[in-house]
């Protein structure tokens, strides 16, 4: 019996979890996962949000965000202000939030750089443009 070529799914599954611990051995000195990063990130880059607007953005649950960001406020990486409306908390970056991504972001820039060292640009869009056709059809479906 010949051996079948790996299909997409294949590729992307033997990735994911490799990935995904090289990623966590760089966050874990700063006592991080790759789910609190996400958020931690997501803040950063967008704005402060409501754990529901986290939730939302992130495909997560909101009980394991509620988890998450506290995790965060516990390392003081993140708080929370009242909103305009009392039922509401928007959960921004501390100082050292700021700090902290300031220095993950440059290092996982860097890495990145590698994971993708001789790949075209024209590949990397292809790529991006490929998983992104499959997360909407996911998300359809």
């Amino acid at each position: 019996m010949s051996q079948k070529e790996p299909t997409l799914f294949d590729s992307y599954r033997e990735l994911y979890r490799p990935y995904v611990n090289a990623v966590n051995n760089r966050l874990a000195k700063y006592q991080l996962y790759t789910s609190q990063w996400v958020v931690l990130r997501l803040i950063r880059v967008k704005g402060p949000f409501t754990q529901a607007e986290i939730a939302k953005e992130t495909r997560v649950e909101k009980p394991s965000v509620t988890r998450i960001t506290q995790k965060l406020i516990d390392l003081g990486y993140v708080e929370t202000k009242q909103g305009e409306d009392k039922r509401e908390k928007y959960v921004r970056l501390t100082v050292l939030g700021e700090e902290v991504y300031e220095q993950l972001q440059k290092e996982l820039t860097d890495f990145l750089k590698d994971l993708t060292e001789g790949i075209s640009e024209e590949d990397l869009k292809t790529a991006r443009n490929v998983l992104n056709q499959i997360l909407q059809n996911v998300l359809r479906g």
